[in-house]
């Protein structure tokens, strides 16, 4: 029974241990799409700010939204997936509070 909640204990903290680097990943996907493509005078303060305000399911999105426009040429929002346009939508909302 002892090495069942052991086993148990140690696939819990290996699925903590995983989500919290796909956090970070995350994280520094945003920070750099965002930085990339900011004109703040402080790109890290500002892009810090928005960090933490575009969250849950829309990060993703907004991050590929980033992309998406730091990696065209001639970046349209309306040629992106509806998805990241909403996830560029919330970018854009955190920008406006994060100034």
């Amino acid at each position: 029974m002892t090495r069942a909640f052991r086993g148990i204990g140690i696939a819990a903290a290996v699925v903590v241990f995983g989500l919290s680097l796909s956090a970070l990943a995350q994280t520094d996907n945003f920070m750099s799409e965002c930085q990339q493509g900011s004109s703040a005078a402080d790109p890290v303060k500002a892009c810090t700010c928005m960090s933490g305000k575009v969250t849950g399911t829309v990060r993703a999105d907004a991050i590929a939204a980033m992309h998406a426009m730091n990696t065209t040429k001639t970046p349209d929002p309306k040629a992106l997936p509806a998805n990241q346009q909403k996830g560029l939508e919330a970018v854009m909302a955190a920008h406006g509070q994060c100034q």
